[in-house]
């Protein structure tokens, strides 16, 4: 089975990116184990020409995102896997926009994306979402069949998201480097749609329990719009930390009593899971994904009710008990969660809906994946697509290898689709 994965979609996005980095890892890594299958990370705009078509069994597309119906070049192709996460803008309205203009301008776009969805969906073969709150808006919103929709829930870097080997000291670092004294405090991950996010929702839930003595400070860490931060400035207690590396985030993840997270609708909630294998639990929404996903492992809130949000931010602060039952019922409940998973089902799903396979010669076929994957990467990384441009055109790789040994393996925008590589770029650099 020979598998085109498309890895340029969604890059705007880091949550959409995450998944399709994660996702071809884990499949490289079994290819490499299994030498059974193939992979190769592609465009979207080759995945219905006659090349795509002739050499892999299916194109995958894992992170479409949002509403948007696949387009021709995709849909051309003789076997596609399309992954949908997140529909908020299709359920909410003008609730998850941050707004009324915005809502106006996007909603002749989302009503003709929906269209689409509701006549064409027998276009496209496969469909698969990470949980079953998404599949069931999915089945309402597109009208899509339920038997055309797979779930395969994301899944969540262990080696990366774990506890802290002491979690008091992890604390302290993180309160040092923010200049604050050595206090508790809540970390919410925010992003630049803060409508989505319920940001300005939670700030005044956190207002209110600060004022009825809550101990603890709110780390807020994401790109934000400049309202987003003169609200937090009201507000004592609220630290705006802004983009952080993932180095960093993950500390002050490790760090947190809990993840503040009462979003009106996530598709999956990433941050979600991640906190939960820090052993950190979340307060978060009881709407859509985030009861399926957190179970035990966090405490439930109505997302529009304030005092809500508010009583159960109290109620975990004061219970000492409570505080550490939820965090081993997350760290347990993240333990169902890993890429490697995700990984293995979305292989059973490519292998249980391709009638026929193209004859596989693995050795060849690796060899083909794997130039195909690096330029690809050189396409999507924003220094490699110039500075690769005309090594590309002559067909020349000695350069782009010695760049992927060198420093690749660390770049954060492609790492990851050069990490199963390393022997085989190690083999051509000898060469």
């Amino acid at each position: 089975m020979k598998i085109s994965l498309c890895i340029d979609y969604g890059l705007h996005a880091s949550s959409l990116t995450l998944v399709t980095q994660k996702l071809f890892l884990e499949l490289a890594k079994k290819m490499n184990k299994e030498k059974k299958f193939i992979v190769a990370a592609t465009m979207q705009a080759s995945a219905g020409i006659g090349d795509v078509n002739q050499h892999y069994d299916c194109v995958s597309v894992p992170n479409m995102g949002g509403y948007n119906f696949p387009n021709k070049t995709v849909l051309s192709s003789k076997n596609s896997f399309i992954g949908i996460v997140g529909i908020d803008e299709v359920v909410l309205g003008p609730k998850v926009f941050r707004s009324n203009a915005l809502w106006k301008r996007n909603k002749p776009l989302i009503e003709e994306q929906v269209s689409k969805w509701k006549n064409q969906s027998h276009l496209v073969p496969h469909i698969h979402t990470s949980t079953i709150s998404d599949k069931e808006q999915l089945i309402e919103y597109f009208n899509i069949p339920e038997t055309k929709i797979n779930v395969i829930p994301y899944g969540v870097d262990h080696e990366q998201f774990k506890p802290p080997e002491n979690k008091e000291s992890t604390r302290k670092k993180i309160c040092r480097a923010c200049f604050l004294k050595d206090t508790p405090y809540f970390v919410h991950v925010s992003e630049r749609n803060w409508a989505r996010k319920n940001t300005l929702g939670l700030f005044e839930a956190f207002r209110r329990a600060k004022s009825n003595g809550l101990p603890h400070y709110l780390l807020v860490i994401g790109k934000n719009d400049q309202v987003v931060w003169e609200e937090a400035q009201k507000i004592p207690g609220i630290i705006m930390c802004g983009y952080v590396p993932e180095e960093k985030m993950v500390n002050i993840i490790q760090g947190s009593d809990a993840l503040l997270f009462p979003s009106f609708h996530e598709g999956f909630g990433l941050p979600l899971v991640e906190s939960m294998a820090c052993g950190v639990p979340a307060i978060t929404s009881n709407i859509f994904s985030p009861p399926e996903i957190v179970k035990d492992g966090g405490l439930l809130v109505d997302p529009q009710n304030i005092s809500d949000i508010t009583e159960k931010i109290m109620l975990f602060a004061n219970n000492k008990k409570l505080q550490e039952d939820l965090s081993q019922n997350a760290l347990n409940r993240s333990q169902d969660f890993s890429w490697s998973l995700t990984a293995e089902k979305m292989l059973s799903y490519f292998k249980d809906n391709i009638e026929t396979e193209l004859d596989t010669d693995f050795e060849s076929d690796y060899d083909q994946a794997a130039f195909r994957t690096i330029t690809s990467i050189c396409q999507v990384h924003p220094d490699l697509k110039i500075s690769a441009n005309n090594d590309l055109l002559e067909f020349d790789y000695s350069r782009i290898i010695k760049w992927a040994l060198e420093v690749g393996f660390e770049d954060p925008y492609v790492g990851d689709y050069l990490i199963p590589l390393k022997t085989w770029l190690e083999q051509k650099d000898e060469q």
